[in-house]
This record gives structure tokens, sequence and C-alpha cells, in this order.
């Protein structure tokens, strides 16, 4: 018996432990029983918490918004009880109608001792039938140019012909104008057969160059001379503080018919300093056969720093050629002529100088041979000057016919000087020489120049 009961507690013990081998995990993986991996484990933990935090701020937002819905909803009653309040006070309900008012008349009746009278309505729908008296209106100004412009204004000091158009130029255009030098004037010429009067009207100077390098104003007047009369002239009004000066003022001189196409006309401008000086700004020479002067439109004209309408100091042929390829302009100078005014006892030889200049500043200087003197000297020499053409506008040659003494002591003195350039530096033909020579590249361009004095 006893080895029965050994042999059945031992066969129960071995299937206890087949069961347990069976359904029983000992120590091992607890997802392996399950079928579920560690990956698969923590995206649903990462997704559950994702979820769980979308839905917080649903929530949140969701009572946010009731939140400003219930306050917003509050405001607007409460704005439309202030506005019922304020309208049961200031305009109580009535059960009754408001009795109708009398309509007041634009033009009410009144007594016998207001006859005559016009009472107006601030409350009139239509404007009363009545005349009004005969309004004052300021006298037109006459437009002759034969008068003087210092006309009286009614508005106190202020002249409107200052502010008046004359018809030639406007400032807009006058914008459009290349610089000047030594500045521009306007003026209008018109000439009376009957009476046999010249009038003429000074506009306006612009661009007048500044004192010293500072280019502090100035305080410019201009004289107006009849040539060849000098002693005769007529001088304008004195203009402070200005490089712009406006003057808008007549002048009258008594011509008659048969002489006027022999006259010329010339403003110089003139500038006084502080110790009363005066200083020549410039010239302008108009000849009177050269202009018409029976419509008496605005025209300008450049000052020129010389008065002289010719000149006896003779004059100097020379050739330009501008060769764009290399950046170059050739020089010739080929010979003078008609030099009449040269000093024979003090002077022994003559040469020419040649300054090219950008701006004001001598950028290069070159010299002919000195030629025996002689009122027709012959040179014949060439030079060459390296020039941008991004400068040409600004550059120019100052061409001056130079006399050496007879004694070693002396220095050279200019005889005469041309000056051949841009709009900004040159007029007449030696402007109209320089743009036959840009227009002409590669091409010598020859023309005789008046010489000018050197001192101007």
């Amino acid at each position: 018996m006893m080895v029965n009961g050994y042999t059945e507690l031992s066969t129960t013990t071995l299937e206890t432990e087949s069961g347990n081998h069976n359904g029983v995990n000992y120590g091992g993986d607890p997802n392996q029983a399950t079928g579920i991996s560690d990956e698969e484990l923590l995206a649903i933990i990462i997704g559950c918490s994702v979820g769980t935090f979308v839905l917080i701020l649903i929530l949140i937002l969701i009572i946010l918004l009731r939140r400003r819905y219930k306050k917003r909803k509050s405001w607007d009653l409460a704005c439309q009880d202030t506005d019922k309040l304020f309208e049961t006070k200031s305009a109580p309900i009535s059960r009754t109608s408001s009795p109708k008012l009398q309509k007041r008349k634009s033009c009410p009746d009144v007594s016998d001792f207001y006859q005559g009278l016009v009472i107006r309505s601030l409350t009139q729908d239509s404007i009363p039938d009545f005349v009004l008296p005969p309004e004052r209106v300021q006298p037109q100004i006459s437009e002759d140019r034969g008068e003087s412009s210092t006309r009286q204004s009614h508005f106190g000091n202020l002249q409107p012909d200052l502010y008046r158009s004359f018809g030639g130029m406007d400032d807009d255009e006058s914008l459009m104008l290349p610089p000047s030098e030594h500045g521009r004037l306007w003026f209008s010429v018109l000439y009376d057969g009957v009476v046999e009067q010249l009038n003429i009207t000074l506009v306006k100077i612009k661009e007048l160059p500044g004192r010293d390098r500072d280019n502090a104003p100035r305080d410019p007047f201009v004289k107006i001379f009849l040539l060849p009369d000098e002693r005769t002239h007529l001088v304008s009004k004195v203009k402070k503080r200005t490089l712009a000066p406006v003057y808008n003022e007549a002048f009258v001189f008594e011509v008659s018919s048969d002489k006027i196409q022999e006259k010329v006309l010339r403003f110089s401008v003139y500038d006084v300093d502080r110790r009363r000086i005066r200083h020549s700004l410039g010239h302008v020479l108009v000849p009177l056969k050269d202009m018409d002067i029976t419509k008496g439109d605005v025209i300008w004209k450049d000052l020129e720093p010389h008065s002289q309408v010719a000149t006896t100091l003779g004059e100097l042929s020379l050739s330009l050629c501008y060769i764009p390829s290399v950046d170059k302009i050739k020089v010739v100078i080929l010979q003078a002529r008609q030099m009449n005014e040269i000093n024979t006892e003090r002077d022994s030889g003559v040469y020419v100088r040649i300054q090219m200049t950008h701006g004001r500043k001598i950028y290069k200087t070159k010299k002919t041979i000195v030629q025996k003197l002689s009122p027709n000297p012959v040179f014949n020499e060439s030079f060459s000057f390296s020039i941008s053409g991004k400068i040409l506008d600004t550059c120019s040659f100052n061409i001056s016919v130079m006399t050496s003494p007879k004694s070693a002591l002396g220095n050279d003195e200019i005889y005469g000087k041309i000056v051949i350039g841009s709009f900004m530096f040159s007029r007449g033909d030696d402007l109209l020489h320089w743009q036959d020579m840009l227009s002409q590249p590669r091409t010598p361009v020859t023309k005789w120049h008046a010489l000018c004095p050197g001192n101007l």
C-alpha cells in the first residue's frame, strides 16, 4: 500500500508539474503570453496620451469661447439698457401727439418802421429776390510796357507785377535750359515808331556766380546802354542779397526810326559790395538789326565777360579733331592774322599757349615754339590731349596768344585769347567749333576765331 501511495503521489506531482509547464511562465516576458510586442505597447501609450491632450485642449477652447460669448452678451444687454435709460430721460414718450408749430417765413412781415430793410432768416428755404449794391472791383493793371513797373498796389507792400508771367518763358521752361557760367538775363524790346520810343523791360537774371568761394549772395543792379552812345544810360534798382534778382522794370529810349537799326543794346550787370565798390559780373550785347523789335517778346541771353562788340586784336586759325576710339582731342595751331596791336618796341616774339581745363581747374598746359614777332605769324604745330568722353561737357581749351619781351627781366603777357568748349564755357563761333568737332569725329574742323583781350 505504501508503495502504491507513493506511486500515486508521484503521479500527481508529475501531472502538476506538467500542467505548470503548459500554462505558467516562470520568470519569462508577460507580453509573450498575450502576444503584444514592446513597440506596439509604446505606440498605444503615446496615442492615448496625445488623444487625451487634444481632448483637454478642445475642452479648454470650448470653455473660453462660452465665457467670451457670455461676456459679449452681457455688454450688449448693458448697452441696450443704457440706450433705453437715455431715451426715457431725454425724450419721454407722450400719448398725445406734439402740437404742430407754424413754419417760419423766409421773409417775415415787418412793420412800417422797418420798410426798405431786408431781414434774412437762418431757416429760409430759398433766397429772396432783392438787388445787391454794386460791388467794388479793383481796377485792372494796364499791360502797356512803356509805363513804369513801380505801380501802387492795393495790397500794401506786395507788388502783383512781380508774380505776373510775361509770356516769354516760365520758370518750368527755364529749368530745362543748360547751365550758364556767368548768368542769364531775361528782357523784352518793343519799338513804337509812332512816338519813336524804344521800350525795354528788364525782367530778371538767374544763375549769377556768388561771391568768393562761399557762393555768398550779391547786391546786383543793371545799367542799360544804347550804343554807340555810352554817356547816356539807365540804371535799375539794386536787389539785395540774391543771385536770381527779379526786376520787372521798364525803360524808355528816344530813338528816331531811321537810326534804330544802327543801335546796339547793352545790359551791364554789376555788384555792389560792402565797401560800396562795384564789380562787373557780365554784359549782354543785342544788335537791334538782328532781332524783331515790333513784337515785344521776352527773350534771354547769357552774360558775357567782355562788353566790346568787335575786337581789333586779330584772329587765330586752329583745327580740332576728336578721336573717340582713343579718347583724345587733337589741336592744331595754324596761324594768326591782323595782330596790329603788338608792341614791336617791347616784344620780340610770339607763341601760343594751350591750357586744357576740367571745370575751372587747369589740367594740362602746352606751348608752341616762339616765332618772330609779326602781325601774321605762322605756327603749324599739333598737340594731343587725352579726354574721356564722360567729362567732355566739363572740359574746355583756353588758347592764348602770348608775347615775349626783349628784356630778360620782363614777363610774358597775354596778347589775346579764346575759350573753346561746351555751353558752360563758350558762346558764338567758339561754341559752334566745339559742337562741329563732336558731331564729326575723326575729321579735322578748322575755323578762324577772333581774339579777345587777355584781362577779360
